[in-house]
């Protein structure tokens, strides 16, 4: 059945006042309000063409002729209009469920050949990542979050819940001119939103075009479009009012001569065309280890607007992930991996080991790797195991002084939530208990304390004590595969990258100063504890004690000082250290950034 635009639909927010050619690296937004009157406001783009005219001079006389030459040149460009065709917004009773609320055609369309992409993400009270349907007059304790109802499961019937589905169009549009019919090409929806789905928390990917076959459009009809459409259900305690939430879209345009655009890490995996490999009850997560330079580099934000939570293969652990100021990829919560779990293979599928073969000749330290069918494997040796020690009033297993084999120490479910004093931060031992004492749950993943690791475990090894070249910086780490230890110096800014991190950050004002402290810029204390960093005073095993818990904080590096030390960072309320020297049997967190090779 053929679709025919006419002059009586509602094109909202018909200033085209933005622009996507070849030239620039930007990008379309546009949002919708759910449960508004006005619901759509769309920031479509003009296309723009440029004409450039070429005259040749040539001179006549009666032997000669003259001649003229045009050369045009139009640039690639997009455009996004919108069509309301029927009003978010509906009345439900409580202990109800509503499906079809509203219907927004969304028109996409480029002048060339090579697709688009489509993020999207919630963004209710103008802040990107908030899911919910907020009533401004209750409270947030009572907004709706974001969910997918199932009728037939007891746990999605106890609290209210929003979602939205996608329709890729269909049929034939017609040529108001000449009444010919136009194909449509539409484009395909992504990551399940052809059903009702939960709305994003980060930018992810909705719908999206591939390259390699042209659109047509006229005035009236555009050659690509999809719709949109949400549900809603409201348990029988939800208070009564009004609601309102909203959802940003984001079109990237792909093409041959310039980097796509690309918000946040989560939209980069998608374009990069990695899968989600892993759900819990609350949402599916690309892998740590699918990640590389290409994605972490094409990303154009840095910031907490970049942040996600990536799953770790080896044991599905969840970690929070996003670009900083200086341009790299990091974790920015806390190591958790149990080194002794002999379920778990700890090889260069999974693991930051090399498969160079140079490595290994090179160093002279790994001599308890095997290799077979090139994936080099470590066995940790039976020291790993943590000891079984527990440590008085704190939970945490630990070990006796050791240098050469590797430890790990769970450090029990320890949440060190900052607050904005240089006062010690306060332990909750569950994430119930640091949820129930007003932190949201992100906040409280933030400031996990992870495991504590020797440097020998650190850096994936059963004998450290071979590493005798200052500054060196060693190749293998206990970091998921893709990525690795950050690198410090005492004398190479260029290699310290935890110092070049905080520079970058206004952390500091300067970036490495020996093993002394740098010190902090104003507000600086505060920030490196704050988002988007979530760096933990999570303290450090010493002995077989836990010390300073929520006063002190300590991260291994890659890089060896000596045969009997090595470097990492350090800070506390009053200094800040990125290359302080220390001897590697103490336990201290890791953090890993992702490699650019």
């Amino acid at each position: 059945m053929g679709y025919r635009t006419t002059k009586s639909k509602i094109k909202v927010g018909s200033n085209r006042n933005k622009s996507l050619n070849s030239g620039d690296a930007s990008y379309i937004e546009f949002y919708y309000h759910f449960f508004r009157n006005i619901l759509l406001v769309s920031v479509p783009l003009l296309v723009l063409s440029a004409l450039i005219l070429g005259f040749s001079i040539s001179h006549s006389s009666a032997t000669t002729s003259g001649s003229d030459s045009l050369s045009i040149s139009i640039l690639s460009a997009c455009t996004l209009d919108s069509i309301i065709e029927s009003n978010h917004t509906a009345t439900v009773n409580a202990g109800t469920y509503t499906s079809d609320i509203g219907s927004t055609r969304i028109n996409a369309y480029c002048n060339d050949n090579n697709g688009y992409s489509i993020y999207a993400i919630g963004s209710s009270n103008n802040v990107d990542g908030n899911t919910d349907l907020v009533n401004a007059n209750i409270g947030g304790n009572y907004n709706i979050h974001t969910g997918v109802y199932d009728e037939n499961n007891s746990n999605s019937l106890t609290a209210s819940s929003w979602s939205m589905k996608l329709t890729a169009g269909s049929g034939s549009g017609i040529d108001t001119n000449t009444g010919s019919s136009i194909p449509l090409t539409p484009p395909t929806i992504m990551n399940d939103y052809n059903n009702y789905n939960v709305i994003p928390s980060n930018y992810t990917l909705v719908a999206s075009r591939t390259s390699g076959t042209n659109m047509t459009i006229d005035t009236d009809v555009t050659g690509s479009y999809f719709t949109t459409t949400y549900d809603v259900y409201a348990s029988s305690v939800q208070p009564a009012g009004s609601y309102e939430g909203k959802v940003k879209y984001v079109m990237v345009h792909p093409n041959s001569n310039s980097k796509n655009t690309i918000p946040d890490i989560n939209a980069a995996f998608a374009a990069a065309g990695k899968q989600k490999i892993y759900q819990d009850e609350n949402d599916s997560y690309y892998a740590m280890q699918d990640m590389n330079s290409n994605i972490c580099d094409s990303i154009t934000r840095t910031g907490e607007i970049t942040a996600t939570q990536l799953v770790d293969t080896r044991d599905h652990k969840l970690y929070w992930v996003a670009k900083l100021d200086d341009g790299k990829c990091w974790m920015t919560s806390n190591l958790d991996l149990d080194i002794g779990n002999t379920n778990m293979p700890l090889n260069s599928n999974t693991t930051d080991i090399s498969t160079n073969p140079e490595v290994y000749a090179n160093t002279g330290i790994y001599s308890d790797y095997t290799v077979s069918g090139g994936v080099y494997t470590w066995d940790p040796v039976s020291t790993a195991v943590t000891s079984g020690r527990t440590i008085s009033g704190t939970g945490v297993t630990g070990w006796s002084n050791s240098t050469t084999a590797p430890y790990s120490a769970e450090g029990g479910d320890a949440y060190y939530y900052t607050s904005n004093t240089t006062s010690a931060d306060t332990r909750y031992n569950s994430l119930k208990t640091c949820k129930d004492a007003g932190h949201t749950e992100a906040e409280c993943k933030h400031y996990f304390a992870g495991n504590y690791y020797n440097w020998t475990a650190a850096i994936a090894s059963n004998n450290s004590t071979n590493i005798s070249t200052n500054d060196s910086r060693v190749p293998n780490s206990i970091c998921p595969k893709g990525w690795r230890l950050p690198n410090a110096s005492q004398t190479d800014n260029e290699y310290n990258e935890f110092g070049r991190m905080f520079f970058n950050a206004s952390i500091t004002a300067k970036v490495s100063n020996g093993n002394d402290s740098v010190g902090y810029k104003d507000g600086g204390f505060n920030k490196i504890r704050s988002s988007p960093y979530y760096f933990v005073r999570s303290g450090v095993i010493s002995v077989s004690s836990l010390v300073n818990p929520g006063i002190l904080g300590y991260y291994w590096s890659s890089t060896a000082n000596s045969s009997s030390s090595t470097y990492g960072l350090r800070f506390d309320s009053g200094s800040l250290r990125p290359a302080y020297g220390v001897i590697g049997q103490d336990g201290w967190s890791v953090r890993c950034i992702a490699r650019s090779l």
